[in-house]
C-alpha cells in the first residue's frame, strides 16, 4: 500500500487509509473510509455519516436530518450528558482550493466562538466544535420541528395577520438582540429555510452563515452571503451589510406569508399588499414596503423600531384601516395610511406643521391627533358640544384651533388636549378659523356673516369685519400675514387688510355658494371652490380669472394648495380628488377614493402627501408626487 496517496483534482497528499482528499473532498483512489461508518451518497459527492457513526467518541450519529453544497446535517447523542439529543452540522471542504480551506477554517473558529456565547430563547446553544478527519463539525441544540419553508409548503399561503405578526415581533426581539452584540452579528441570510419552528411553537433562527465559508467557488462571493429574493440589494455589491439589511430580509419574509409570493421570482419587487385579497391593516402594508424599500436609507434604522410599530398594529386593531378595503382605489400615488378611528364623519383636518401628524375632527364633536405614518392615535379632545367644523395647526406646532357649531371656537394644546383659550364672539355656529402665520392672532368666521379677528393667547377679539351678506364658510391667512381671505355663500371671496379691515378685493367669479378658499404659498393668487361645480384660480390683486376647472358631475367642496409646488388640489362629492397643475390649469391626476364623498383636504407642508376625509369616517394620507 502506498505511504501517501495524491488527489487526482487538487494533487493534496493525503494519509494511505483515507477515501476522500482532506483538501478538496474527491473520491481518492485506493483508499479506505476515514471514519468508521462513512459512505458515499452526497450530491456532490461529499461523505456522509452513517447510523451509529461515533465522533469524538462522545456523539452518536443517529439519522440525517439534511444536506447541502456545505455538507451535511445529523441528529445525534451526546454521551456526556446523559445521551441528550443535539445536532451536529458537519462543514464539506468539497471543492475548496488550500487557500480557501484555510480561511473557511479561521473564519469557522472566529464565529463558532462567536455563537457560542450568545443566549437567547430563540437561538439554539452551540456546545462544541471540532475538527475530525478533515471536517469541521459543529454540535448545537437539536431542535424537534420544521422549518417555516417546510411549514409554508404544508399549510399554504397565505398566513394569517396575526400569525405573521406573531411571527415577526418574535424575530424582531432576537434580530435586535444579535445587533446589538459587540461586534453587532448581521444574520445576512434571514429566510424561511433558516427559521425553525418547534413543535411546542417556539421559534429559533437556525444558521448564521457558517456554512457559506465551506461553498464552493462561494468564500468571498456576495452571493452566499444572503438568498436571491430575500438578501438586501447591497449584499450583491461593495456596501457593508448593517441591521437595515437584515430589516430587508424580514420585510421580504413578510410579504411572502401575506401575499403568498416567492420573492425569488420576481427580487425587489414588491406590490403593495392591498393589491391582493387578504384582509392587510394598511400600516402593515406601510411597514412592510418601507422595510424592503431599495435605498437601504429609507428602511426603519433598527430592528427595535420595527418591532415596536408590529406590537401596536398587534395590539391595537381598531387604529389602522383594512387596506384590502382600499385595494381598488385608483392611485397615481401610494397609499401611506389610513386611519378610521374616528367615531362618525369626518368633518375636518389639518396637517402639524412639520409634517408628522394629523389632526381630524367628526361631527359629533371629537377631535384626534394621530400619526401621519403609522395612523396611532396620540390625543383625543373632547373640548366641543357639536359638530366641528374646521381645524387649524398652529405654525409654531403647540397648538390646534377649532370651530364649531356649538357656537365657539377654541384653542388647545397639541400634545397635552388641554384646552388653552376660547372665544365666544360669534352668535352663531363657527365654519371656519384660521392662524396668523406668526401664531399670535387667529381669523373665524360662520353664520353670522362676519369674520372676527382675536387674540390666540387670551381668546379677547381684537377686530370684526363686516361685508358678506350671507353665512362665511371659509378664512384663511396670506403667507405674509398682511391679508385674510373669506369664502361666502354670497357667491364671493373677500380678501381683506389683516389690520384694519378693509376689502382689498372681491372676487364675484362663482355663481353658487363659495365653500373653500386657499392662497398659493407666493401669496399672489387664490384658489377657490364652490358648489357651482368649479374650481378657480384668480389674481388676488386684480380678481383676475387666471383658469376655472369645470366638472358637472360633482360638487368642489374643498381646495389646498401645495407648498413650494404650482399644483392645487379640488375635493370632489363624487369620490374623486382632482389635481391641477395651478400654472396652467392643465389636470393632472384623479385620485378615487373607493370610501365615500370626500369631504375635506390637506396638503402636507412639504407638498409631498394629501390627507382626505370622507364621509365613512376615514382618513387617507397618500403620496402625491
Amino acid at each position: 500500500m502506498p505511504t501517501t496517496l495524491f488527489c487526482d483534482v487538487c494533487g493534496a497528499a493525503n494519509r494511505p487509509e483515507a477515501r476522500f482528499c482532506f483538501s478538496c473532498g474527491e473520491l481518492l483512489r485506493g483508499g479506505v473510509p476515514a471514519v468508521p461508518g462513512m459512505v458515499e451518497s452526497s450530491p456532490t459527492g461529499s461523505p456522509l455519516l452513517m447510523p451509529e457513526t461515533s465522533l469524538r467518541q462522545r456523539y452518536r450519529i443517529l439519522s440525517l436530518l439534511g444536506q447541502g453544497g456545505f455538507g451535511a446535517v445529523y441528529k445525534a447523542e451526546d454521551s456526556e450528558f446523559g445521551n441528550r439529543l443535539v445536532a451536529v452540522k458537519e462543514m464539506s471542504q468539497k471543492g475548496l482550493n488550500a487557500q480557501e480551506i484555510s480561511e473557511a477554517t479561521d473564519a469557522f473558529k472566529r464565529e463558532a466562538l462567536l455563537l457560542g456565547g450568545l443566549v437567547h430563547p430563540n437561538l439554539p446553544r452551540i456546545y462544541d466544535h471540532f475538527n475530525e478527519a478533515g471536517r469541521w463539525y459543529l454540535v448545537m441544540d437539536f431542535i424537534e420541528g420544521e422549518t417555516l419553508e417546510e411549514r409554508m409548503y404544508k399549510v399554504g399561503l397565505p398566513f394569517r395577520v396575526e400569525d405573521v405578526l406573531d411571527l415577526a415581533i418574535k424575530l424582531c426581539t432576537v434580530l435586535d438582540y444579535l445587533h446589538h452584540r459587540q461586534p453587532p452579528i448581521i444574520f445576512r441570510d434571514l429566510k424561511p429555510a433558516n427559521i425553525m419552528v418547534s413543535t411546542e411553537g417556539n421559534l429559533y433562527l437556525i444558521d448564521f452563515g457558517i456554512a457559506r465559508h465551506f461553498k464552493p467557488g462561494q468564500a468571498r462571493d456576495t452571493v452566499a452571503f444572503g438568498s436571491p429574493g430575500y438578501a438586501a440589494p447591497e449584499q450583491y455589491g461593495q456596501a457593508q451589510t448593517t441591521p437595515r439589511s437584515d430589516i430587508y430580509s424580514l420585510g421580504a419574509i413578510m410579504h411572502q406569508l401575506l401575499s403568498g409570493n416567492d420573492p425569488s421570482v420576481t427580487p425587489f419587487r414588491f406590490n403593495p399588499l392591498s393589491l391582493g385579497g387578504q384582509l392587510v391593516p394598511a400600516a402593515l402594508d406601510t411597514l412592510i414596503l418601507r422595510m424592503v424599500e431599495i435605498d437601504e436609507s429609507k428602511r426603519p434604522a433598527a430592528m427595535a423600531a420595527v418591532k415596536q410599530e408590529l406590537e401596536y398594529i398587534a395590539t391595537h386593531p381598531d387604529d389602522v384601516q383594512v387596506a384590502s378595503a382600499v385595494k381598488n382605489t385608483v392611485l397615481w400615488g401610494t397609499l401611506v395610511c389610513a386611519y378610521q378611528n374616528q367615531c362618525s364623519h369626518i368633518t375636518a383636518g389639518a396637517w402639524s406643521p412639520a409634517g408628522s401628524h394629523i389632526v381630524s375632527a367628526s361631527e359629533e364633536g371629537v377631535i384626534k391627533v394621530w400619526d401621519a405614518d403609522k395612523g396611532h392615535t396620540l390625543v383625543t379632545y373632547h373640548g366641543h358640544a357639536s359638530h366641528i367644523s374646521a381645524v387649524a395647526w398652529s405654525p409654531d406646532g403647540m397648538s390646534i384651533a377649532t370651530a364649531s357649531k356649538d357656537r365657539t371656537a377654541q384653542v388647545w394644546h397639541a400634545t397635552t388636549g388641554q384646552t388653552l383659550a376660547t372665544f365666544q364672539g360669534h352668535a352663531c355656529p363657527v365654519y371656519a378659523v384660521a392662524w396668523s402665520p406668526r401664531a399670535k392672532r387667529i381669523v373665524s368666521g360662520g353664520q353670522n356673516k362676519a369674520i372676527y379677528i382675536w387674540d390666540a393667547a387670551t381668546g379677547l377679539p381684537l377686530g370684526i369685519y363686516h361685508g358678506h351678506t350671507d353665512y362665511v364658510y371659509a378664512v384663511a391667512w396670506s403667507p405674509g400675514g398682511q391679508y385674510i381671505a373669506s369664502a361666502s355663500a354670497d357667491r364671493t371671496v373677500r380678501v381683506w387688510d389683516a389690520n384694519t379691515g378693509h376689502t382689498l378685493t372681491t372676487y364675484q367669479g362663482h355663481r353658487d355658494y363659495v365653500y373653500a378658499v386657499a392662497w398659493s404659498p407666493d401669496g399672489q393668487y387664490i384658489a377657490s371652490a364652490s358648489e357651482d361645480k368649479s374650481a378657480q384660480v384668480w389674481n388676488v390683486s386684480t380678481g383676475e380669472d387666471i383658469y376655472t376647472c369645470r366638472d358637472s358631475s360633482s360638487q368642489r367642496i374643498a381646495v389646498v394648495w401645495a407648498a413650494d409646488i404650482p399644483r392645487s388640489a379640488f375635493a370632489c362629492s363624487d369620490g374623486t380628488v382632482r389635481v391641477w397643475d395651478a400654472v396652467t390649469g392643465r389636470n393632472r391626476d384623479t385620485y378615487r377614493s373607493p370610501t365615500n364623498r370626500v369631504v375635506d383636504l390637506a396638503w402636507s407642508p412639504d407638498g409631498q402627501r394629501i390627507a382626505s376625509g370622507s364621509g365613512d369616517q376615514v382618513v387617507e394620507v397618500w403620496k402625491a408626487m
